[in-house]
């Protein structure tokens, strides 16, 4: 009985919701079928019980998701995951052959992508400094939208 009544003083400290998540990529179809379509997608190659992938998604791509910027679109993807990726010119793919194909083998990895499904610079890879993250993952998105202007 007394272990109850310490459970319950603990209780409240616990978190009182789930983490927020990503929308989950599926393929591009979806995201060029928006209006206006986004110019480029910012994805996250994330991994189930990785605290740098949350991190990164808490601390990084939320707040970008939660800005609703019109030229970008932020998705994850969990590698291994459940359910296939619709590319369009390939046959559907499992997440982790999704990763393979654009050579993701460490997580989190961000790879900013293009609605064509190319790749539009070099994925950010891990996290070394939560202090310089930003500015690394703000310049990546700088140099990803200086390649899809004419």
């Amino acid at each position: 009985m007394k272990l109850f009544f310490a459970l319950l003083l603990i209780l409240p400290a616990l978190p009182a919701k789930a983490a927020e998540t990503l929308p989950y990529f599926t393929g591009f179809e979806p995201l060029r079928a928006q209006t206006p379509a986004p110019q480029i997608l910012v994805l996250l190659f994330s991994q189930p019980e990785c605290v740098y992938c949350d991190l990164v998604r808490g601390d990084f791509l939320l707040p970008i998701h939660r800005k609703q910027q019109s030229e970008l679109i932020v998705r994850e993807l969990k590698v291994p995951g459940a359910g296939m990726i619709k590319t369009g010119d390939h046959q559907p793919e499992t997440p982790s052959t999704f990763a393979q194909r654009y050579g993701i083998k460490f997580f989190p990895s961000v790879l900013m992508l293009g609605l064509d499904g190319m790749a539009l610079g070099e994925p950010l890879v891990g996290i070394s400094s939560r202090d310089f993250y930003g500015y690394y993952l703000d310049q990546a998105i700088e140099q990803a939208l200086m390649h899809t202007q004419p």
